[in-house]
């Protein structure tokens, strides 16, 4: 279980909470007292409330101040358990490709810095000078830029100015979150990557050890020299001092690594450590439930229904496997099956308002308004707050022309979410149906500045610009989506009718 703290300032009174679990499901708390430990589970409507204890007399008078804890500026972990390093490719300074897996079969020193703290340049220049050692002894180095993107140039120059011999590559966002979590997750005591820092690969491409700060280039070759071998020689290297081990093993937690890589949208990544928990863990339905999810995101619909048939079976109550399940079935458009799953998601949880919402969504899509009303309505009590259900009920109201409703809750999805396009698109939409037709310009241009990508605000801008008899503003917005998206075969035609 976890335990939060929340300072609400003065208030007195009582307060509303509303809470989105890891695995989706939402629920909505009402009058909750302040000053009290409240205790909630997941999916119960019950909940137990404290109040906090009155602190003695005795805690009330300052104690004696406690003097900072001087951390050193550098440190060195071997690891218990080696870590596999998340592959990349990326451009050097150079120009030429650097592929992590093509430096697999020796040592390899992975070092991250940046231009602008000078003990990176004291590191980068140690590293240079052992240059010649490090090769004698097998180890290559790969440098890792995390600068800004805008200053990828300076520390192209830096490179040079210093001569680096070793490669440098400038880390794309996404490498440098990545390994930002392989680092914070390293430890207990979480943090992000400081700079400098340097992993240690064996020739399999596995993590075997991090020096935070500066890495002394003869303890490198020290380290080359000793590197343990066997899980009994990493226990010895990695621990500060002898004892008795009463537990089995020692072992990383890749669930976490999974989690963190997902939620963070690292999905390649994520798949990569799940899949590490299912071989460690065959029956662990958690592992195949996550890799399930992640590849309907991707929309890798076999891949998601695989894991996700898996899951039940290893755990047959799961209600969120069964609602992703639903969802695999309604994106391959199987509708019967689609609803089979949302109701037994439903029966094992009434009130999961995403299941409400599915199973509504596929009822409005069949033309069942009556059902698709009922249960989105259902959805709309439990969650009130969820753009998804105001826009679905929106679109439902839009179907059978009840403008009015349509608009109402459109507007309260657009007003949770601004960055909707799908809400912003259909409002517009809407208003043209209702010949608002600033109105409706204004939800289009909206819609193209917060999601660029989305083609149908452009075509639907475009016609209405048509329809306003403004040809050369529509001309404009098609060549801005053909900007974007040069072979977008729709707004190809549709600027060939308007020359």
């Amino acid at each position: 279980s976890k335990e939060l703290f929340f300072g609400v300032g003065k208030v007195q009174e009582t307060v509303r909470a509303a809470i989105r679990w890891p695995s989706g499901f939402t629920q909505t708390f009402e009058h909750l007292p302040v000053n009290h430990r409240i205790e909630i589970q997941e999916g119960s409507d019950k909940l137990v409330a404290h109040p906090f204890a009155i602190s003695p007399p005795s805690l009330a008078r300052p104690g004696e101040s406690l003097k900072p804890e001087l951390l050193p500026s550098s440190a060195e972990t071997w690891l218990i358990e080696p870590l596999s390093a998340p592959e990349f490719s990326l451009p050097d300074f150079a120009g030429q490709t650097q592929e992590l897996r093509s430096f697999r079969g020796a040592p390899l020193l992975l070092h991250f810095w940046a231009t602008a703290f000078p003990p990176c340049h004291e590191q980068l220049r140690l590293l240079e000078k052992y240059q010649p050692t490090f090769a004698a002894g097998g180890l290559r180095i790969l440098g890792i830029n995390v600068d800004d993107p805008g200053d990828a140039q300076m520390a192209r120059t830096f490179a040079v100015k210093e001569a680096l011999s070793f490669p440098n590559v400038p880390a794309t966002q996404e490498v440098g979150g990545i390994y930002n979590i392989i680092y914070r997750y390293l430890f207990d005591r979480r943090r992000d990557l400081p700079i400098p820092t340097s992993f240690l690969l064996d020739k399999d491409g596995m993590i075997v050890k991090v020096y935070q700060g500066r890495a002394r280039p003869e303890g490198l070759l020290e380290d080359l020299r000793s590197c343990p071998r066997t899980p009994a020689e990493r226990i010895q290297r990695a621990l500060p001092f002898n004892g008795v081990i009463y537990q089995r093993a020692f072992q990383r937690n890749d669930f976490t690594y999974g989690v963190a890589m997902f939620q963070r949208g690292y999905l390649e990544q994520a798949a990569a450590s799940f899949k590490q928990v299912i071989a460690a863990k065959p029956e662990d339905p958690e592992a195949y439930y996550n890799l399930g999810t992640l590849y309907l995101r991707k929309n890798d619909l076999r891949d998601a229904r695989q894991y996700l048939d898996q899951t039940v079976k290893l755990r047959p109550d799961y209600p969120e496997a069964w609602n992703n399940l639903g969802m695999v079935a309604a994106q391959e458009s199987q509708a019967d099956e689609a609803i089979r799953n949302f109701k037994h998601s439903l029966s094992l949880r009434p009130n999961y308002a995403i299941a409400l919402t599915n199973l509504g969504n596929v009822y409005r899509r069949q033309g069942d308004f009556d059902q698709a009303e009922k249960l989105l309505s259902r959805a709309m009590e439990i969650t009130p707050d969820d753009p998804e259900i105001n826009y679905s009920l929106g679109m439902l109201y839009a179907l059978q022309n009840q403008l009015e409703k349509a608009a109402r809750y459109l507007e309260n999805a657009v007003t949770l979410r601004p960055d909707y396009p799908d809400a912003l698109n259909n409002l517009g939409v809407l208003f043209v149906r209702e010949r608002r037709n600033s109105d409706a310009e204004e939800r289009f241009k909206t819609c193209i500045r917060v999601a660029p990508n989305f083609d149908q605000a452009y075509l639907n801008l475009a016609r209405l610009y048509v329809i306003l008899e403004e040809k050369q503003k529509a001309k404009e917005v098609l060549l801005a989506l053909l900007h974007q998206q040069p072979q977008h075969k729709v707004a190809q035609k549709e600027l060939e009718m308007l020359q």
